[in-house]
């Protein structure tokens, strides 16, 4: 059929030259590009799949950077742990030295001003050491590290403060030292051995004032006497009306002009015309026995009261009852031979105890445990708690053996060079947890860039155009539009051969 109006052959050769225009379009912009997906027309699950991966590619490649930040704050940090490392090196240095008895107290002076400034060094590096802003050693703290594209995906670096403080060295004194091992094996946490007052105790003479009768001289019958023994010895004494008593000294006798008669039961004249009964006075004082004796310790360990010169008579302690009892009329104690010890002020009773009380400590300095230990050597006492940052601390301490209160002294230094090993060790502890933690850095950089390079590649296979697929594909869209031209042009002049059949 011969048509005019509808040239279907040139619709044909339209349709296939459109085509053709299409495909040598998206290779040319392919090739231009050098991506197989342009826009989300191109390979819509493709695009959105590449898309996913070049977020996680951006962020393995961020992560790396952060990870070797990490690497960079350690490396700060174990550095400045290395220079207090030295300085705790020369401290313990010096400290060996100070342990020398042959220093004099200005060399531990000496000794200890330079550990003083040493110390004060290991604070300002503390301090001062900082990564962007950031002190590395002046607190506790913890830091995250994105070390991943996702959420969760971190490592945590652990800086501790280091500081003369936090290594139990900040009251660190080599002149105020000593070892625990000198310490008594169980804390006096109840008991210490109780001492009293001597004037906190009651005399007793047990001879008492009837064993005395009283004498009045022959010649004077206003010169009276006392005498223990039946008349033998005489000890001139004196009346005090005040106290209806008589008042002697026994530790010195005299002797009677013409001797002296027992009074008991007769009249007494006293003063020239006082008289009174011998058997109406009521006691008899022997002032060479006073309220408070003269009391010593002998060498056998007995207790003694001084009678006279070289003169004792022994003495019983009640220290459940606070009672001293002698007997003054006894003859001269075998003790008196012995060596005789010192006068003694306080008497310590072994068999007694207070109980010790700390309420009175200062909590701030030894926390709200604080312990009492006796020094094995008997020395005196120390005071073991812990300050505000936790650590075990020591303080000279005196126990008042009379109430059991407890008051502390000078701090005082525990095993120093056990102190300083222990001081060493945190420091070698963090610096090789940070030499670690640098390691794991590596390691996750390596695994972040190999998992980068990996997911890069499979993104390539998605979104990267094949130039190969595409240069055959454009050379094919190019060779289809030239044919589908010159097929077109062909195809226009088909109708005017319908001219003909007018001809």
């Amino acid at each position: 059929m011969s048509v005019i109006n509808t040239n279907i052959t040139a619709l044909i050769g339209q349709q296939n030259l459109g085509r053709s225009q299409s495909a040598l379009q998206t290779s040319m912009e392919r090739l231009s590009s050098g991506l197989r997906i342009n826009s989300a027309a191109d390979d819509a699950a493709g695009q959105a799949i590449a898309n996913r991966m070049s977020a996680q590619i951006t962020g393995l490649s961020q992560a790396q950077r952060n990870a070797n930040d990490g690497i960079s704050v350690a490396q700060t940090a174990e550095g400045a742990l290395n220079q207090i490392n030295d300085n705790l090196q020369r401290i313990r240095e010096l400290t060996v030295q100070s342990q020398n008895g042959t220093n004099s107290g200005s060399d531990l002076s000496s000794i200890q001003d330079e550990i003083n400034q040493r110390l004060e060094e290991i604070d300002r590096i503390s301090r001062e050491t900082s990564f962007n802003g950031v002190k590395v050693l002046a607190d506790d703290q913890n830091l995250t590290i994105q070390v991943g594209a996702n959420d969760g995906e971190k490592i945590t670096l652990n800086l501790k403060e280091i500081t003369a403080s936090t290594l139990n060295l900040s009251a660190f004194d080599v002149s105020n030292t000593f070892e625990t091992a000198s310490l008594g094996a169980t804390a006096v946490t109840e008991t210490v051995p109780a001492s009293r007052n001597l004037e906190d105790f009651s005399f007793t003479d047990t001879a008492g004032a009837a064993t005395w009768a009283v004498y009045v001289d022959d010649d004077n019958p206003d010169t009276l006497y006392v005498s223990d023994d039946a008349g033998t010895t005489f000890y001139a004494a004196t009346y005090n009306a005040d106290t209806n008593a008589l008042e002697f000294d026994s530790s010195t006798a005299v002797t009677p002009a013409t001797g002296a008669t027992a009074a008991t039961g007769n009249e007494i004249h006293v003063g020239g015309g006082v008289v009174v009964e011998a058997d109406d006075i009521t006691g008899r004082s022997d002032s060479n026995v006073a309220a408070q004796p003269t009391m010593h310790l002998m060498a056998d360990g007995t207790y003694h009261m001084k009678r006279g010169a070289d003169d004792y008579v022994a003495a019983t302690v009640d220290f459940a009852n606070g009672t001293v009892s002698y007997d003054s009329s006894a003859a001269a104690s075998a003790a008196a031979d012995a060596t005789v010890g010192s006068a003694l002020s306080q008497l310590s009773n072994p068999d007694a105890a207070v109980s010790i009380d700390t309420s009175g400590l200062d909590t701030a300095l030894v926390g709200n445990n604080a312990e009492v230990y006796a020094f094995s050597d008997g020395s005196g006492y120390a005071v073991k708690g812990s300050d505000a940052d936790g650590n075990t601390v020591y303080y000279a301490a005196e126990v008042d053996t009379a109430t059991g209160a407890v008051t502390l002294g000078d701090q005082l230094t525990a095993d120093p060079l056990d102190a300083l090993d222990s001081a060493l060790s945190t420091v070698d502890s963090l610096r090789s947890e940070l030499g670690a933690m640098q390691n794991r850095f590596d390691s996750a950089i390596t695994n972040l860039s190999t998992t980068e390079t990996n997911l890069s590649a499979a993104r390539s296979r998605i979104e990267d155009a094949d130039y190969a697929v595409e240069v055959s594909n454009m050379t094919r869209a190019q060779i289809l539009q030239q044919a589908g031209t010159s097929v077109l042009a062909q195809a226009n002049q088909v109708p005017q051969s319908v001219l003909s059949l007018l001809g």
